[in-house]
């Protein structure tokens, strides 16, 4: 199975954020220099307009001749520093050229009187920034009109320069600005881990049996959540071995007494010498080997019901009815030797969701032990039964039955109702029920039996889909 790598939660930020950081950047500076363009644009365009007008203030026609006295004025403004070259032409109503560049062409859109009208265009394969305006001369005797047109252009070196200057500027600063953020982003990530370093090296420093909840004082509200689910899976894991260790001490202790039942059954035949009593004392062992041996599966199984922690795993679709006819018809000879009547009541097809085994492990156990504890020639009867959504396992015997306040202790492991220790048993068939029932996420009850005689037990689980 391929193990997944580790990713840095520092380099994960860096990741997302730094390659933002300088799209935003990107974007910005693309911005910075449109909007330092647009700047350079309105302060060269109020000379551009200045000598625009003053053109224009010196153009006349009289009787059909437009004159035109260029003023020093309108090329004052471009001469301290300036890189531009400078082109100009007055055109007469009819686009005749009265004076300037005659392949300088004014801009489209142009309204006699109306407002100035600047653009960027090209001339003589120059980006040049071309200004002009509609005068009207009203003078009757012109052909075509009597507005005429006066055109001003300047290249764009010193525009573009100043830009550029401006926008290197800004982004220098910009960049400045990432450098310092990146710089604060690090020490904060560096103060916003350290509690997590904290808490790691306190966990670190534990015990390997200290399992008590860790103090989540100090820790980033974001982090609670996971403590606290760290905390409540250490108190499970609590649980578990606390019960762990009361399991081994009284499996313990249940062991100790059938071993020195052997011991002193090994012991005393061994001083026999007549074989008859010789053989007697051998199937007194061998009855005790056989409970023994059956406790230590009951205490197998139960270990393995706790140990699904009421998670089962291999599910599968389990009909209960078929389940308890075969486990029924398993235990048959048992209950002929006791001379009990064993009854089997189908209630149809009855699918759950579970473990075979387990659920084999439970209707065995629940069905022996009403075998164990009835007297002979009595019936035990074993019945599943469908609702909409529960499936139900009922075993009812004749027998001693349990007394209400004895109910809830029955579950215990190894332990027995008192004036029923004779009837062989270990005391763990009902605790093994018990946790298969939680695994599967279903209920167990006791109650009385038919007209209030032995017992019935009654077990429920979540009903799933029929098998195909």
């Amino acid at each position: 199975m391929a193990v997944k790598r580790s990713v840095s939660l520092r380099r994960r930020v860096a990741v997302w954020l730094l390659p933002s950081l300088l799209v935003l950047l990107l974007i910005n500076a693309v911005l910075s220099y449109l909007g330092a363009l647009a700047a350079v644009n309105r302060a060269y365009d109020r000379s551009l307009t200045a000598s625009i007008q003053s053109i224009a203030e010196q153009v006349h026609s009289l009787e059909g001749t437009i004159s035109v006295n260029v003023p020093y004025s309108a090329f004052e403004v471009f001469d301290e520093g300036m890189q531009e070259r400078i082109f100009y032409a007055v055109l007469g109503p009819n686009g005749s050229l009265v004076t300037g560049y005659d392949d300088l062409v004014p801009p489209d859109g142009l309204v006699d009187d109306g407002p100035l009208r600047i653009v960027d265009s090209q001339y003589r394969g120059e980006g040049v920034r071309v200004g002009a305006i509609k005068k009207r001369l009203y003078d009757p005797a012109l052909e075509g009109g009597d507005a005429a047109t006066i055109v001003f252009a300047e290249t764009t070196e010193s525009r573009v320069t100043l830009a550029r200057e401006l926008f290197f500027d800004s982004l220098r600063r910009q960049l400045l600005l990432v450098v310092l953020g990146a710089v604060v982003l690090v020490f904060v990530m560096t103060s916003a881990f350290r509690p997590l370093l904290e808490l790691r090296e306190a966990i670190r420093r534990r015990d390997e049996e200290d399992l008590t909840p860790i103090v989540a004082d100090g820790a980033p509200s974001e982090v609670r959540p996971l403590i606290d689910a760290i905390n409540h899976h250490t108190e499970r894991l609590s649980g578990m071995l606390a019960a762990r260790r009361r399991f081994l001490a009284d499996a313990a202790h249940q062991i100790r007494t059938p071993l020195a039942v052997l011991s002193t059954q090994a012991e005393y035949g061994l001083r026999l010498d007549d074989l008859t009593e010789i053989r007697h004392a051998f199937k007194s062992q061998l009855g005790t080997i056989r409970s023994t041996r059956r406790m230590a599966d009951q205490m197998l199984a139960l270990s393995h019901a706790e140990s699904v922690d009421r998670s089962v795993e291999g599910l599968q679709a389990v009909d209960v009815s078929r389940l308890a006819r075969e486990v029924a018809g398993e235990l048959v000879p048992v209950a002929l030797r006791k001379r009990i009547d064993l009854a089997f009541e189908d209630g149809g097809e009855a699918m759950v969701a579970g473990n075979l085994q387990m659920l084999r492990e439970l209707a065995a156990n629940l069905l022996d032990n009403a075998i164990r504890y009835s007297p002979p020639d009595t019936q035990v009867v074993i019945a599943t039964g469908v609702t909409p959504d529960r499936v139900a396992l009922c075993v009812s015997d004749q027998g001693p039955g349990i007394p209400p306040a004895e109910r809830g202790k029955v579950f215990q492991r190894f332990y027995r109702i008192l004036g029923q220790d004779k009837a062989p048993g270990s005391g763990l068939g009902l605790a093994i029920v018990r946790e298969i029932v939680l695994a599967h996420g279903g209920s167990i009850t006791l109650d009385a039996g038919a007209d209030g005689r032995g017992l019935m037990v009654l077990v429920e689980f979540p009903r799933a889909q029929s098998a195909a």
